[in-house]
């Protein structure tokens, strides 16, 4: 895994972590629009460029460090394939690994590449010791790749808007 914080970049052979950009505003609107992220993750009511880069401005590229929105790209074309979020969120004690990938990167390993390598830089560079996941009860795709990783079954948690979301959560030991 390389890093350069100039850029806040993590790589691997496969693919590149960046923190997101209003360079990214295209990619981000099809991702935001997918009907599984609005099933799985949530209508974030962005249906324009113009509201994608008010969405990216009020509070996503204001995260600190590693906190917000990481760009996932293929390494050897940076053609970009989804998005990995680490965020602190109200309703939970830790920090929340999230993801989400356009359709034409699914099934190909690319979360599971991009969970692995970010949680190897939590633990590792950041010294972080829980990371928690919150997931659709019905995303067992999902749900598959959290345990992969070695995310434990918890429970259940309610969110903001009073959904039971599973929580999963990763000890490093």
């Amino acid at each position: 895994m390389g890093l350069n914080s100039d850029l806040l970049t993590l790589k691997s052979d496969k693919i590149v972590l960046q923190k997101v950009s209003l360079n990214d505003v295209s990619f981000l609107l099809e991702l935001l629009n997918d009907p599984d992220f609005i099933t799985n993750i949530g209508d974030r009511g962005v249906r324009t460029k113009e509201q994608t880069q008010a969405y990216l401005e009020k509070g996503v590229l204001n995260q600190p460090d590693y906190l917000g929105l990481w760009a996932i790209r293929a390494a050897d074309d940076g053609y970009p394939m989804g998005v990995i979020s680490v965020l602190k969120r109200d309703f939970l004690e830790h920090i929340d690994l999230g993801y989400a990938l356009l359709r034409n990167a699914r099934g190909q390993g690319v979360a599971r590449c991009a969970a692995f390598l970010m949680l190897s830089y939590l633990t590792g560079k950041k010294g972080v010791g829980i990371v928690d996941a919150i997931v659709n009860p019905n995303n067992q795709a999902s749900i598959n790749l959290l345990l992969k990783l070695n995310f434990v079954d918890i429970g259940y948690v309610l969110n903001p808007e009073h959904e039971r979301l599973k929580l999963y959560r990763y000890l490093n030991d």
